[in-house]
C-alpha cells in the first residue's frame, strides 16, 4: 500500500514537471530561432544604395514621352495614355539585340488580345452580361485561359502577358459612347504607341555590354 502511495506521488510530481518544462522549452526552442535569424542577419554584408541602372533611366524616359506625346499631340477621346505607359514599360525589359524581335512578338500578341477582346465584348452585349456578374467572371477567366493557351501554342511566351493585359483591358473597358470595334482599336494603338516609344528609347540609349549579355 505504502509502495502504491510513493509510485503515485512520483507519477504526480513527474507530471507536474513535465507540464512545467514544456512551456519552458517553446520559449527557449523561439529564443533559439530568433538567435539563428539574428547570426544570419548579422553575417549578411549591407550593400549600398546604388544609383539608378540605364534600364530604370530609360524606362522613365519612355514614360515621360508616352504621357508629353499624349497630353500635346490631338488624341482621340477613346485613346488612354496609360496602355501606352504598360507597353513601353513592358517592352523595355528587353536588351537591344533581342528588342526588335521581341517587340514584334509582343504586337502580334497585343493584336491577338485585340481580337479576342472584341470578340468578347460583343458576346457580352448579346448576351447581356454584367461586368461584377458571377458568370461573366467565370466566362473572363476562361476565355483568359483560352488566349493564353493560344498565344503559348502559336506565338512566344515573350508577348503573352501584355496581349492578356490589352485583352482583359479591352474586356473590362467602358463602351459608353463608342462602338466595341473603336474601343478595341484604341486600346490596340495605345499599346502600339508604347512599344514604338520604348524601341526608340531603347536604339537612342543604348544598353552597356554587361547589362546586354546578362
Amino acid at each position: 500500500m505504502i509502495c502504491r502511495l510513493s509510485k503515485g506521488k512520483l507519477l504526480f510530481k513527474k507530471k507536474r514537471t513535465i507540464d512545467w518544462i514544456r512551456p519552458l522549452s517553446g520559449v527557449i526552442g523561439i529564443r533559439k530561432l530568433k538567435d539563428l535569424i539574428d547570426s544570419a542577419r548579422a553575417g549578411k554584408k549591407r550593400q549600398p544604395l546604388r544609383p539608378p541602372g540605364l534600364r530604370i533611366i530609360k524606362t522613365s524616359l519612355a514614360v515621360f514621352l508616352c504621357l508629353i506625346l499624349y497630353s500635346l499631340v490631338p488624341m482621340p477621346e477613346n485613346f488612354k495614355v496609360i496602355t501606352a505607359l504598360i507597353g513601353a514599360i513592358i517592352t523595355l525589359r528587353s536588351t537591344i539585340k533581342e528588342s526588335f524581335l521581341v517587340s514584334f512578338t509582343r504586337v502580334q500578341s497585343t493584336f491577338v488580345g485585340a481580337v479576342f477582346g472584341l470578340v468578347l465584348i460583343l458576346i457580352k452585349e448579346r448576351i447581356g452580361f454584367e461586368d461584377n456578374s458571377l458568370v461573366y467572371a467565370l466566362f473572363l477567366s476562361l476565355a483568359v485561359l483560352l488566349f493564353i493557351w493560344i498565344s503559348v501554342s502559336f506565338l512566344k511566351e515573350t508577348g503573352v502577358g501584355l496581349g492578356a493585359i490589352v485583352f482583359l483591358v479591352i474586356a473590362l473597358g467602358n463602351t459608353d459612347g463608342v462602338t466595341p470595334l473603336q474601343l478595341a482599336l484604341a486600346r490596340f494603338f495605345d499599346t502600339l504607341i508604347g512599344i514604338v516609344i520604348a524601341l526608340i528609347v531603347n536604339r537612342l540609349l543604348p544598353f552597356p555590354v554587361e547589362e546586354e549579355e546578362e
